[in-house]
This record gives structure tokens, C-alpha cells and sequence, in this order.
């Protein structure tokens, strides 16, 4: 009995961690103003409704969009872009002023959705991605969000953010990538529903060094899942020899 207790809570730690990795993960949300399409470094900017898709990525000489922008095999569909140099880019690390202490470590992305409706209007991020180019248009790698995420929308472009960051692991590989390809280019994904007003952008910028991680520290959901079946299962156990 106590090694079937033990395998089922096995089994269910194994089921929570693998949902629980990401490569992007979700931080807090940063309500702001000021900030509309323009007044920061905007890397995307799509709208359509009741769902979108939007992609940029670098083709060795310009920022491309549309569906053939999008990395292959991992569901992102494009086709809903802005363009525009003030509305869709992909970003070097020298534009992101990236030094010795602000670097993949540190970099966030910020979504912003966009819903006429109100404060209280529903919206969710399916699907969420970073990629990065090599100077000749090479994608070198794609991090991407293992869940959906549904928040309620601000009224007004940039008037508040949903912020996004590579797990502490990714960074360190693309901190690496970055190391041997000082020119490589920042591109983004993401695949929205329920929206119904748009357009939705992707911010990126830099946050102070460690706050990132201080962040990334605090237990999501299925984190604090998996301790709750993992205690389950102990307590199960003990039971089991008294």
C-alpha cells in the first residue's frame, strides 16, 4: 500500500513540475501611463478580434511580419500585425542598452492589452514567445509561456502591463547566445483571445538587477500545487507507519 501512495504522489509531483516549467514566466502586473505605442520600445503591435496572432522576427536586413514570421511547430500563427517602425521592430541588445548588469537576466516583456470596454474586460495571453536572430536572420532560439494566462484589460495603449520573464535558466543560455552573437536581433509572439478592441502591444525593457529573480522566486500556482500534493502524499505515508 504505503509503495502504491508513494508512486501515485511520484506520478502527481512529476504531472505538477512539468506544467510548472517555463521558459517565459509571468512576474506581476505593472500598471503605468504614458507609455503608449512610440513612447517606449515597442516590439509588436497586432489587433483583431475575438483572437489574434502577431509575429516579428528579423530576416538579416529588416524586421518581417505575417505568418511566415512566426517560428514553425509551436502554434503561433501571425497575420494580425501593425506595421510600422513605431508599432512592430525587433531590438539589438545595444538598443536595449544591455551592459554588464542589464542583459536576458533583466529583460521583461510587457504586455499590454488593449479593451475598449473597460477596466473589467477579460482578455488571455494563449500563447507568448521570445526569439532571437543571428546578424544574418538565423532564429537561434524561442522561449516560450507553458500556460494561459487571462487577465482583465486597462482601457487606453500602454495604461497598464502584464510582465513576462525568461526563467532564470533561459537567461543564462541566452545570455550565452548573446556572448557569441553581440548583433543579434529581439523578435516576439503571442496569440491572444477573447479580444474585442486592440491593438494589443509587447514592451520590451529592462528591470533593476535581481528583481527579475525576486520575482521569479515567489510560487506560482502550480507551484504551490505540487507542494500541496507532495505534503498530501507524505502526510499519506505517515499514516500508513503509525
Amino acid at each position: 500500500m504505503q509503495h502504491r501512495i508513494a508512486t501515485i504522489t511520484l506520478a502527481a509531483v512529476s504531472l505538477f513540475a512539468g506544467k510548472a516549467s517555463a521558459s517565459l514566466i509571468f512576474l506581476e502586473t505593472l500598471p503605468s501611463t504614458g507609455n503608449g505605442i512610440g513612447a517606449v520600445n515597442t516590439s509588436l503591435t497586432f489587433q483583431n478580434s475575438p483572437t489574434e496572432s502577431g509575429c516579428v522576427a528579423y530576416n538579416g536586413s529588416a524586421a518581417v511580419t505575417g505568418s511566415g514570421a512566426c517560428p514553425t511547430g509551436l502554434g503561433f500563427t501571425g497575420g494580425d500585425e501593425k506595421t510600422g517602425s513605431s508599432q512592430t521592430n525587433v531590438f539589438t541588445a545595444s538598443d536595449l542598452n544591455f551592459d554588464a548588469t542589464h542583459n536576458f537576466s533583466n529583460l521583461v516583456l510587457i504586455f499590454n492589452g488593449n479593451e475598449g470596454g473597460g477596466s473589467d474586460q477579460p482578455i488571455t495571453i494563449n500563447l507568448l514567445g521570445l526569439s532571437l536572430y543571428s546578424s544574418t536572420g538565423t532564429r537561434l532560439a524561442t522561449y516560450t509561456t507553458t500556460q494561459s494566462y487571462t487577465f482583465n484589460a486597462f482601457p487606453g495603449i500602454g495604461q497598464a502591463g502584464f510582465a513576462f520573464a525568461l526563467d532564470s535558466a533561459q537567461a543564462a543560455l541566452a545570455n550565452a547566445l548573446l556572448v557569441s552573437n553581440p548583433n543579434l536581433r529581439i523578435g516576439t509572439e503571442a496569440n491572444v483571445s477573447q479580444s474585442s478592441a486592440g491593438p494589443e502591444t509587447i514592451q520590451l525593457t529592462t528591470l533593476a538587477p535581481g528583481v527579475v529573480q525576486q520575482l521569479e522566486a515567489t510560487p506560482e500556482p502550480l507551484s504551490l500545487g505540487l507542494l500541496g500534493v507532495s505534503l498530501v502524499g507524505l502526510g499519506l505515508l505517515k499514516r500508513r507507519y503509525l
